[in-house]
């Protein structure tokens, strides 16, 4: 009894506790640097903000759009508006440390719209794989632009070394996302892990279709990331974009592989003020920090209002699914299971051809 009263109240504490933790870094960080922020001269152009703020709008609501090809090619069908509901819902909770409670919110919402939960499962790790091998991609085609401008051309007195290195990157990774190649690397991570290995179905072609999907939403993310440094600094070149486009994919990759912090607060910050030293010494290093948090808030302002909208759409829903978790067994697990951290995410239905087969969690 004891020990669900302080579940109960530490659920509490995370729903409320987390968005004034994020909101009190924010104000730490803008703070701290307010004496760069106010030293230098720039203006603020409302238009090209709005536009930033449009670009983060809608790549938050292409990836509801992208999960739900995702689960067609997985045998599985939603309708557009409870597809969208679900992911932006369970988006908010990857703020909450170890950026792994969306996967059980968004497998538990799915189940309640008919959504077997391995294929649910399944929907994910492929989302998850193709999503960073996208941004990837993203950052290999800007390395492209690279010997142009920036502190590694000068360094390297032009040679073609960088754009080289985007090449490999590019074609290294189509390599990789093939099924067979793409499978035995997630069996030798699994035997690792001392799991029983999976069998990935779903053809290339599928595959390398939702990889394009993802970095068609990092464009339009990045387009907006230019136009808010646009915003801020009017004298920034065209050149800058494809650099812009692939930092911004890239930061986010690197700030969502960091399981310390929720929602990789901070290490996203980090890499754009580090790739933008390396790519983009024209911009000032104050400039660039004031440009990563402030896309960090503009982003998470997206989110929000795209959350906002789904909870006051399936408020309802949402509130089973709570109840759900709730009576999921914190000791103990069924025979199939997610673990990361101390997360345990029951996945008790047999897995099928659903994408990914095999069982997940046996030791």
């Amino acid at each position: 009894m004891q020990m669900a009263t302080l579940k109960k109240v530490g659920k509490r504490l995370l729903q409320f506790g987390l968005p004034l933790l994020v909101l009190v870094v924010f104000v730490y960080y803008v703070r701290r640097d307010w004496d760069k922020l106010t030293a230098y001269t720039f203006r603020w152009d409302p238009w090209l903000l709005l536009v930033a703020f449009l670009g983060f709008l809608l790549q938050e609501i292409s990836f509801g759009f992208i999960w739900r090809a995702i689960l067609a090619r997985l045998g599985s069908q939603l309708d557009l508006r409870t597809s969208l509901r679900i992911y932006l819902a369970s988006e908010f909770v990857r703020y909450i440390p170890g950026n792994v409670w969306h996967v059980l919110t968004r497998v538990l919402w799915a189940g309640k719209r008919g959504v077997p939960r391995p294929v649910a499962f399944a929907s994910m790790v492929v989302e998850l794989i193709t999503k960073l091998a996208a941004g990837v991609l993203i950052f290999a085609l800007s390395l492209l632009f690279w010997p142009d401008i920036g502190t590694v051309s000068n360094l390297l007195h032009g040679t073609p070394i960088v754009m080289g290195l985007g090449v490999i990157t590019i074609f290294a990774l189509v390599v990789i996302l093939h099924p067979r190649v793409l499978g035995g690397l997630l069996n030798f991570a699994l035997r690792i892990l001392k799991r029983e290995p999976v069998l990935l179905t779903l053809r290339y072609s599928d595959i390398l279709l939702i990889t394009l999907a993802w970095m068609a939403s990092w464009f339009v993310a990045g387009c907006g990331f230019y136009m808010m440094l646009l915003a801020l600094w009017p004298g920034v070149p065209l050149l800058a974009l494809p650099i812009c486009i692939g930092i911004y994919a890239m930061a986010w990759d690197v700030g969502f592989v960091s399981f310390i912090t929720p929602g990789g607060l901070g290490f996203r910050e980090g890499a754009i003020v580090g790739l933008f030293a390396l790519a983009l010494p024209i911009v000032p290093v104050s400039l660039a920090t004031i440009l990563a948090i402030l896309s960090r808030f503009v982003s998470t302002i997206a989110e929000l209002v795209c959350v906002g909208i789904a909870y006051m759409g399936g408020g309802r829903q949402m509130r089973e699914v709570q109840q759900e978790q709730a009576k999921q067994p914190s000791s103990s697990l069924s025979s199939s299971t997610v673990e990361n951290s101390s997360t345990d995410i029951p996945i008790t239905e047999t897995p099928e051809q659903v994408g990914i087969e095999g069982g997940i969690g046996n030791d």
